[in-house]
This record gives C-alpha cells, structure tokens and sequence, in this order.
C-alpha cells in the first residue's frame, strides 16, 4: 500500500495555443498603433525641440495637434514619472503609505497566486501560517482599506474646496463632468490590461499547471467597465479588480454626502456616522448568519460587497472634512502637543491590535476595518499638520513618489504576471520562508516595471487627451487647458487642485510658515497630492491621485 496518494494529474497541450486566434490579432494590432503612435509622438518633441526656436516650438506644442502629440510622449511620460519635487502645500505622507500599501497587497498575494501551482511539502507551507510575522499574509486585505481611506480623503478635501470657491453651487454639469473625469481616468489602462489578460495570456507560457483564466471576460467584461464587477461572483473577469467596483460605486454617491457635509454639516456628519456604523453592523451580521450558520463563503458574500466596504471610506470623508475646516493647521500649544501624543499612543495600539490580529469571529471583523482604517487616518493627519516627526520623513521621501505614480497599474498588472509565473513552473514549488520572499522581491519588482509600460502607453496618455476632449470643469484654472502636457504633475489618477490664497500656512515637512497663492480647488481624487509650481512662480498645482489600487484576487 503506498504512502502516498496522487492529488490531481496536470497537463496541456502546446499545441492548442499554436496559432493566434481573432482576440489576439486585433489585441497584438492594437498594441501595434499604440506603439506607432509613441513613436511619432516621441520624435515629433525630439524634432521640434532641437530643430525651431523657443518662440516656434511654444506655438506648435499650444496647437491641438501638438498636445495630441506630446500626450503621447514617452520622453515627457517619462520626466513625469520620475519627477520627485514635493513642494509645499501638499501632504507628501501619502506617497510612502500608498506604496507601502502596494506592496504589502503583493507580497499577500506572492502566497494567494502559488495555490495555482502545486506545492511539494505542503505540510511545511501551511505551518506557516503559525510564524509570528503570518499576519502580513493573513491581514493584507488591511492594504485595500487603506487604499479606500485614502480615496475617500482626497474626494472629500478637493470636492469641498471646489465648493467653497463656486459658493457651495454644485450644478447637474458639475456632476457630469465630476463623474466623467473619474471613469476617463480609470478606465483606459483598466480596459488595456483587461485586453491583454483576454486576448494573450494564454500565448505568454505553456507547462502542466497552465489553464484559462481568461474565459469569463469574453461574457462578463461588460461588468468590469461599468464598475459592477463586485457584485458578480461566479463568472469573474479579472477578479482582483473588485476593489474597483467598490471604490467607483461610493465616489458616485460621496457628491451627495459632501454636498449636505458642507451645507447642513450636523446632518451631513450624522448621515456619514449612520452609514459607518450601518456598514460595521452588517458586516459582523453577516459574517455569523451567512458564514459561520450558513456556511457559505466569505469572500463571496461579505467581502468584496460594497457596504461591507464602506466603513473606511466614511473615515475618510470624515478625515477629508477635518483637514478642510482645519486648514491643515493646529494650534502650537502645550495642550496640543499633549493632545497629539497622546493620539499617537492610542493610533498605535489600535492600528498594532486589528493589524497583527487575524480573527474571524463575528465580534473582531464588526471592527477591524474600521478600526484599522482610523489608526491610518491619525497618521495622515498628524503628518498634516506637522506632528508626524519621524514618520513623517519617512513616508515623506523622495523616493517613494515615481513608486506612487505607478501604484494603480502596477496593482492592476501584477496578478497577471504571478499567474503566467506559476502556471509556467515545470516542477513542483517548494516553500520556503526565503523562497516567498524572493518571490515577493521579484514580483515587485515585475509589477512596477510591468506597470511604468501600461503608464507610459496608456495611462498618461489618456490623462493628457481629457484636457483636449473635455470641457473644462468649474473650480479649475481655465487657463491650466492650454498647458503643454508635458509640464504638468500626474498622479494614477491625476487630477488638478489649485490653492486659494490663504494665511502663512505651516508647512508638515520643513515645519515652518509659507505662504500659498493662487486660486482654488479642482476636484477629484486617486493618489495622492503630488504637486509642481508652475514657472518657478504664480499658482502652486497640486495632482492628486486617489486610488485605488489598488487590488487584487483576495485583497
């Protein structure tokens, strides 16, 4: 009798992705102009900048053809990936929690993806999940609530600025425009990488562990570029995109929140309260009626539903209305200093208990997120008006703003290339704690690297076109239209904020007064505020990105 008994028997046949089929012809030529178009765009700055004067080249870069052009730039794209001025007025921090975020999402998944393949010793791989530092697996979906705080701060900040500058006035067109430039910002990039999943992975590697993955987009793609993919649980197009269906359904109806926020604030605030608690309670109602009794799956039913979701969205609505009734500004006294002390301690127990905890019972995840999600608020604040000290250096580097730019496509892009990884392996994996990790490392890496392509052929491209198709949105500098797009700051998910004149200002990072001019807000959200100040002078721009992220198969 043996020992042993054969788990599953695994095999494919090369030759059934011998030949393209139509999918992939029509994905390989549209990549094909894509790529033409980068090219002529790219020499036609070339040319232009070394062959005519200054006063010539300014004319033909302010025509539409030449911002058509330099949209497309690879040259300009890429300055802007990895421009890393941080000037003052924006709120630095969130560039080192967004990649933070990022990677923490794919080191979980370095595990998540590997149950594609087949691990030899089993045995060892589970006990795993009894080490010390397990709870950086079990606890990343933490990663994707941080993401929808983060989202939901930058809405709620830009968009009541915005209302502040027209009068609390909000009309049917704003709210157009305010949706439209969202989807516009997503959804290009969104829809490439969907092509490339569809139409050609299944081209991209061949072993015994290879399968489709694929097949669902070619009926249910539809629910993914309307945003409803959450909702959808057996027929999954690119399942790790759930989080994008959640964040797009509360940005629809945050206008609302934020508008009754700025004019009946007692209201607006008891609503949000309402819906963070509502959120809380259902979540932990559901988890023991429908998962523990029922015995159904939680990832399906509780999950990725949007209410459930909901709770660290709130926080940041919230968190977005204290930084603008606030001004990013705290009084500098004793009581003060005592007062933010004394947030940090709490913060830090809250955020070390419902960030190291892996619970499942009914009573922990009625918390957990919400929880989680205020302890990352108070860092974002405390790092906003200037108490963040060493924290705030540290996720203030320089560094990590190119990494922040790339968070949203390489979130989008890296599931893909675990699974071409795993189903390619020829052998059985073998855990090991320094095998994961490698694996982490290089999965990262590939991940930004993978995603700085789709930026560069998409993404900014798309982000350049909408100030040549769209009109331009009340609250924004009508005269940021007719900038070159090589000269402006990006973020995933770019969107513009210019600040009105106001008072000295203390400035978080270099903790001293400064002065910001101009006019005001824009709105919109998707990363964070990455700013330039144009021409050395005159208004200071802030880009902001809100994201998303991230985020994936079992966020």
């Amino acid at each position: 009798m043996p020992s042993w008994t054969p788990g599953a028997v695994l095999c494919q046949r090369e030759e059934d992705f011998a030949s393209f089929d139509t999918k992939a012809i029509v994905a390989i030529s549209i990549i094909a102009v894509i790529l033409l178009v980068l090219v002529i765009s790219t020499l036609y700055e070339f040319i232009i900048n070394v062959s005519f004067s200054k006063e010539r080249t300014k004319s033909l870069t302010s025509s539409k053809t030449g911002r058509f052009l330099l949209s497309f730039s690879v040259y300009s794209n890429t300055k802007k990936v990895f421009d890393t001025y941080q000037p003052p007025g924006q709120i630095p921090a969130l560039h080192g929690i967004r990649v933070i975020s990022t990677l923490w999402i794919i080191y979980g998944h370095t595990e998540t993806f590997a149950s594609v393949s087949i691990t030899s010793n089993e045995r060892e791989r589970r006990e795993f999940y009894s080490e010390w530092w397990a709870f950086i697996n079990r606890n990343m979906d933490k990663s994707v609530d941080t993401f929808l705080l983060l989202s939901a701060l930058l809405v709620s900040y830009l968009f009541l600025k915005q209302l502040k500058k027209n009068g609390g006035s909000f009309t049917g067109k704003d709210l157009l425009l305010h949706y439209l430039h969202r989807y516009w910002r997503l959804t290009p990039v969104y829809a490439f990488l969907i092509m490339i999943f569809a139409c050609l992975m299944n081209y991209m590697g061949t072993g015994p562990a290879w399968q489709s993955h694929s097949r669902p987009c070619e009926t249910h793609v539809w629910t993914n570029l309307l945003y409803i993919n959450n909702w959808f649980f057996h027929q999954v197009c690119f399942g790790w995109a759930w989080y994008l269906g959640v964040d797009m359904q509360l940005y629809i109806v945050a206008p609302g929140l934020l508008i009754l926020l700025y004019k009946k604030p007692k209201l607006g605030l008891a609503l949000i309260i309402v819906l963070l608690t509502g959120s809380m309670v259902a979540t932990g109602l559901m988890v023991h009626f429908l998962v523990n009794v029922g015995g159904q799956d939680y990832f399906t039913v509780v999950y990725k539903v949007t209410f459930t979701r909901q709770g660290p969205y709130m926080v940041g609505l919230l968190l977005g209305y204290i930084l603008f009734k606030t001004g990013r500004k705290v009084p500098t006294t004793r009581r003060t200093k005592v007062l933010m002390t004394l947030g940090w301690i709490f913060a830090s127990f809250i955020g070390l208990l419902f960030g190291l905890v892996y619970d499942r019972s009914p009573a922990f995840v009625t918390f957990d997120r919400t929880m989680f999600s205020c302890a990352v608020a108070w860092v974002v604040f405390a790092c906003s008006v200037g108490y963040g000290g060493i924290i705030t250096e540290f996720l203030s580097w320089s560094g990590w703003v190119p990494l922040s730019r790339l968070t949203y496509t390489a979130y989008l892009v890296h599931p893909i290339i675990m699974y071409v990884y795993t189903m390619s392996l020829k052998p059985l994996l073998f855990y090991s704690a320094a095998t994961w990790w490698f694996y982490f490392i290089a999965y990262s890496f590939m991940a930004f690297l993978c995603g700085f392509v789709a930026s560069i052929m998409v993404e900014f491209p798309f982000f350049g076109l909408e100030k040549l198709i769209f009109p331009q949105r009340r609250g924004r500098d009508s005269s940021k239209a007719s900038n070159n797009v090589a000269n402006e700051a990006h973020d995933n998910q770019l969107q513009t904020l210019e600040l009105e004149k106001s008072g000295p200002v203390h400035d978080p990072v270099d903790h001293k007064d400064i002065e910001i001019k101009g006019p005001m807000p824009a709105t919109d959200k998707q990363d964070q505020l990455s700013a330039e100040q144009t021409n050395g002078q005159g208004p200071i721009t802030i880009s902001t990105n809100e994201e998303q992220l991230d985020h994936g198969h079992t966020f």
